[in-house]
């Protein structure tokens, strides 16, 4: 494999990697440091009594992920498309290839098997 075949797989491997880890990243941190989770994005700060602890915030971002992933595809630019045809094609020409070894197609049955040289008989009971 060529060095820049291998970079740019491990690059794409990197983006894949991240991108499918990114819920599973923020549900860690919540999880692992949940007061510093609720300190930088907690929205209901100031109304304790809710018990919302995070989850609230936590909820959305799945949900905004979730959504993300459902979004249609957006085809508008297949209704501006313009098509080329080319006129015509040049030729292209295969270079032939020269047999230059013959094979003898000719049956032989040269095949003896011995398993044995002694004919073994059964045991006599």
């Amino acid at each position: 494999m060529k060095p820049s075949q291998l970079i740019i797989s491990i690059i794409f491997l990197a983006i894949t990697l991240a991108s499918s880890l990114k819920i599973a990243g923020i549900i860690g941190y919540y999880t692992l440091f949940t007061e510093d989770f609720i300190e930088t994005l907690c929205e209901n700060k100031n109304k304790p009594e809710l018990q919302c602890n995070g989850k609230c915030a936590l909820s959305q971002i799945i949900a905004q992920d979730s959504q993300e992933k459902n979004a249609p595809l957006n085809l508008e630019f297949l209704k501006i498309e313009t098509l080329f045809f080319l006129h015509s094609l040049s030729e292209v020409r295969f270079p032939s290839v020269l047999t230059t070894h013959s094979f003898d197609l000719i049956h032989t049955d040269n095949y003896n098997f011995r398993f044995s040289d002694r004919i073994k008989h059964p045991p006599r009971v």
